[in-house]
């Protein structure tokens, strides 16, 4: 059995999908259009939790049943086995788990629900010798070679009783904990050893080193606080104190600080506290960067991340909505290039007209089949009868999931595949368990979002009529419209129509 403490962080892959798993920023009824509009909303100033739910207090017990319910509404059968306990805001999560991404989703789930300042994971991964290490041997190389980040020629990999060693030398941090995330995919994998290395980049001054930290942390959506987090530097060596609001603002700050020169980051100085925004003097929110200000801090995010820094993506911005273009090879990488633009602060939106060119020569055939094999080699995906048409390129599935995360996932595992252009998901759900009403519906969606550190300070209204979720309202970020939109199809609803508004802030003194 493994345990791991996520109180004390010494390297960690960043959450794929940040928070509630987004699907890289598309939404699910812009699926052949990433542009996000900011449609009129009508603003209703009802709270965002109906008065006489709202707990007096985030106490332990109330803190166990959210994290119960965000792994039923993520998905019913993965976390079914995985029992919640919860003392002084540190979750323990004992169970057995079928696969070791599932372990792991377990900790990121509850690691973002309010209140939880730790997570000790004691899952203990299905039983040895489900899948042949012959046969979890192919399926990671078959992994790598469609990787558009981690190249297969730099890895050694072994499988010993579902245990998989991964050796080489990586360019990056980023890229080797995309090698450790990708080894963790396949089924059948018990847990992985991590003996890969890291070109470190020599001669970098601590002084220089600090600045790009402290910048990265202006211009991250998900460090809500920058000034409550200090950073000291000595001899490459990264020391994080303060105060944050999650454990995911936890591990963000200390992800975020691995920047070229690094050796190490520590980051049990950071502490976890609940309330920690609720001073009015500290909550003061972050003046929207200028367009240019915007567009260098855009070029730099785009930088930092191995998985686009090989390519020309060109920016404008105009008024904090932004547009990119340019060509990838990947659909992947299109996809998560917006992402990364959206988690930059003064983002309003984005346009994204990155066009996919890859030199792959597969046929629709071959394509079809690759995404049909990642499928039934996936954890969270193989149970499900999900099919897939491709037409020059453009790939359509269709079938019926339990959930919005396993519809989201679909569109990832498809959108790395080599030759694939575009896509389109008709994937449906399946009837659930519980007959709901709007009622229960709309209250449903107005704990998830008082429950989520995110969304519980934003103003967001929630209406159901129909089945179908109304969302109207501000948010501080574009991500946050995103996440509400998610935790409405976690509570049930069919449809949701997202009209929320990324507020105006206040610009940069001289803008």
């Amino acid at each position: 059995m493994v345990e791991r403490m996520y109180l004390r962080l010494q390297g960690f892959g960043l959450v794929a999908a940040v928070c509630v798993s987004i699907s890289s920023g598309l939404a699910s009824e812009r699926l052949n259009d990433t542009r996000m509009e900011i449609p009129d909303a009508s603003l209703d100033s009802r709270p965002t939790v109906r008065e006489g739910e709202r707990p007096a207090t985030v106490d332990d017990a109330r803190i166990a049943v959210a994290i119960k319910k965000k792994f039923s509404r993520v998905s019913r059968r993965l976390f079914s086995s995985i029992e919640v306990s919860v003392k002084e805001g540190v979750a323990t999560l004992k169970g057995t788990a079928e696969s070791l991404w599932a372990q792991e989703r377990a900790g990121e789930l509850a690691q973002v629900i309010r209140g939880v300042r730790g997570v000790i994971d004691r899952i203990s991964v299905g039983p040895v010798g489900k899948a042949q290490d012959s046969t979890i041997q192919e399926q990671l190389e078959h992994q790598f070679m469609e990787d558009p980040v981690v190249d297969l020629k730099d890895l050694d990999i072994s499988v010993k009783r579902g245990v998989v060693t991964l050796k080489g030398q990586m360019h990056s941090w980023q890229e080797k904990q995309s090698a450790l995330n990708v080894a963790k995919m396949v089924n059948g994998v018990q847990a992985v050893r991590d003996t890969l290395t890291v070109h470190l980049v020599e001669g970098r001054d601590d002084v220089v080193i600090r600045k790009e930290i402290v910048r990265r942390y202006a211009f991250d959506v998900w460090v809500e606080r920058p000034e409550l987090v200090t950073v000291h530097v000595q001899n490459g060596v990264v020391t994080l104190r303060g105060r944050v609001r999650s454990v995911y603002e936890q591990r963000r700050v200390a992800e975020l600080a691995r920047v070229a020169g690094v050796r190490d980051v520590h980051v049990e100085g950071v502490e976890v506290v609940e309330g920690v925004y609720d001073d009015p003097m500290i909550r003061s929110h972050r003046p929207t960067p200028t367009d240019e200000e915007l567009t260098e801090a855009i070029q730099r995010v785009l930088a930092y991340d191995p998985r686009l820094s090989l390519f020309d993506i060109r920016t404008a911005v105009n008024q904090g909505v932004v547009t990119l273009r340019g060509t990838v090879p990947f659909l992947s990488i299109k996809r998560e290039a917006e992402e990364d633009v959206q988690h930059t602060v003064g983002v309003r939106a984005v346009n994204n007209h990155l066009t996919v060119q890859t030199t792959s020569s597969l046929s629709d055939q071959s394509i079809r089949a690759r995404i049909q094999t990642a499928f039934k080699h996936d954890p969270v995906l193989a149970r499900f009868p999900l099919s897939v048409a491709v037409r020059k390129g453009t790939v359509l599935l269709t079938g019926t999931v339990d959930s919005i995360y396993e519809r989201h996932r679909a569109e990832n595992v498809s959108s790395r595949i080599r030759g694939v252009h575009a896509l389109q998901n008709h994937i449906e759900f399946a009837t659930p368990e519980e007959d709901k009403t709007d009622g229960d519906i709309q209250l449903d969606v107005e704990n998830q979002v008082w429950w989520n550190p995110y969304l519980s300070e934003q103003d967001i209204v929630a209406t159901v009529q129909d089945g179908t979720a109304i969302l109207s309202g501000t948010v501080e970020h574009a991500p946050q419209r995103i996440i509400a939109e998610q935790q409405a199809f976690e509570a049930g609803a069919s449809a949701v129509e997202n009209r929320l508004q990324v507020r105006k802030r206040p610009s940069t003194p001289g803008s």
